[in-house]
């Protein structure tokens, strides 16, 4: 059940300058047409490389396969990695026009964007009005969502070996708009880590509020 009453902002003010300019960036970085063909090319190299990885899975002697099969499957894993961080990196940067996404489709994207970095034990389940159509900016929903999925799947990273926390991910639709719930059964993550900050960072691209339940692992972001 998704409740925002006991809820703790994490987004502050709404009415700060969040319509910057899109060529605006900080002293020393490179501007976006930098940006922009640096990810390019790195797209271009993953995709190469994911090709390279598939090739070689297909053509391995069934032998070959029993001794390398765990190395090629963490291979793709790993690229499956970078390309959910290229992801990020290509929401965070770019200023796209706004668009209507069907909220379903939103949460199976944001899933197989979390996947590679949550792990294969981490339970990903989803409640959501899929036929609900919910504001977004290229893929800035879907990447939040993702990160914080991850978040919450590695909040107890070498705490307690051996358990997996499951993690659900829900939606309705209220008065005061749409929320979504991400919520896990296992430790509260850090408020610190760049995952938390990049969501909050995609939050205030969306107009969103981002909270943090004060008592359960679990976030809720806000759409009006």
């Amino acid at each position: 059940m998704i409740s925002s009453s006991s809820t703790r902002s994490l987004l502050l003010d709404p009415s700060s300058d969040q319509a910057a300019d899109a060529h605006r960036v900080a002293p020393g970085l490179p501007g976006l047409p930098v940006w922009n063909g640096i990810l390019h090319e790195f797209r271009n190299h993953l995709t190469v490389l994911m090709a390279a990885t598939s090739e070689l899975r297909a053509e391995m002697p069934p032998a070959l396969a029993l001794q390398m099969g765990d190395a090629v499957c963490e291979a793709e894993r790993n690229v499956q990695g970078l390309t959910s961080l290229l992801a990020f990196v290509d929401a965070s940067v770019r200023t796209v026009e706004p668009l209507i996404s069907s909220l379903g489709d939103v949460a199976d994207r944001a899933i197989k964007l979390a996947a590679p970095a949550a792990g294969r034990r981490v339970s990903i389940t989803t409640d959501v009005p899929r036929d609900v159509g919910v504001r977004n900016q290229g893929s800035a929903l879907e990447c939040l969502v993702a990160a914080l999925i991850v978040d919450l799947a590695r909040a107890g990273d070498g705490n307690e070996p051996g358990s997996a926390p499951r993690i659900r991910v829900d939606a309705e639709v209220g008065r005061r708009g749409l929320a979504i719930e991400i919520a896990s059964d296992g430790a509260r993550p850090a408020a610190s880590s760049w995952r938390f900050l990049l969501a909050l960072e995609l939050a205030a691209k969306l107009d969103a509020t981002l909270v943090s339940q004060p008592d359960v692992a679990a976030y809720v972001i806000q759409i009006r």
